[in-house]
């Protein structure tokens, strides 16, 4: 017989699922009460992203659970991979607000490029300026960034210096679709950038 399903939503295949190879026993696992499941018993035990995931518990069942900010939500294991699941990055967005998802979720180039071109730039209204923001030093993340967005087209309402800054010169422009004309037209130059960029004048 299965142990019967308490009304905190979860049964005991996701209780057990919550604390696998944490430090919860899976009979204290099973016989813990529901108020005690929350997110200081997470980061005590050892529960990850990973079993939050199996064990059903997205954003709006974590704020329930006492994991009040989005950056705590960081703290659990949960990244900028999760967001990449529409469904996942739409109940964040509702639970904690899209800026604070923003604020914890996209702060790196690999977050930058974990993002481009999925859903979640819809649902968290991200555009390329603040993708590339995150990928000033690291040109090889900037140019994947624009590789995942539409070629040519993604630049309007970037700044030139943020293209410098990020590492994007002529070449890797050209390689994503973006020809002089493209360039003057969405970055705006001046004669001084548009040599920075490799462009002769």
């Amino acid at each position: 017989m299965t142990r019967v399903t308490r009304d905190d939503g979860l049964d005991t295949r996701a209780r057990l699922a919550l604390f696998h190879g944490s430090a919860v026993t899976a009979e204290g696992a099973l016989s813990m009460d529901n108020a005690e499941i929350n997110f200081d018993a997470f980061m005590r035990s050892g529960v990850r992203a990973n079993n939050l995931i199996t064990a059903g518990q997205g954003p709006t069942a974590l704020r329930a659970r006492g994991v009040g900010t989005a950056h705590q939500l960081r703290q659990l294991g949960l990244d900028s991979l999760h967001l990449c699941d529409a469904d996942f990055c739409n109940e964040a967005s509702l639970a904690y607000g899209a800026e604070a998802i923003l604020g914890a979720f996209l702060i790196s180039a690999a977050d930058a490029v974990n993002l481009a071109g999925m859903e979640a730039m819809h649902i968290l209204n991200i555009d390329a300026r603040r993708l590339l923001e995150c990928c000033v030093g690291f040109p090889g993340e900037a140019e994947e960034v624009l590789r995942q967005l539409p070629h040519g087209t993604s630049l309007h309402g970037v700044s030139c210096a943020v293209a410098l800054d990020s590492g994007l010169r002529a070449a890797a422009l050209k390689r994503c679709g973006y020809g002089l004309n493209a360039v003057v037209t969405q970055l705006a130059p001046t004669g001084g950038e548009l040599a920075k960029l490799g462009y002769g004048i």
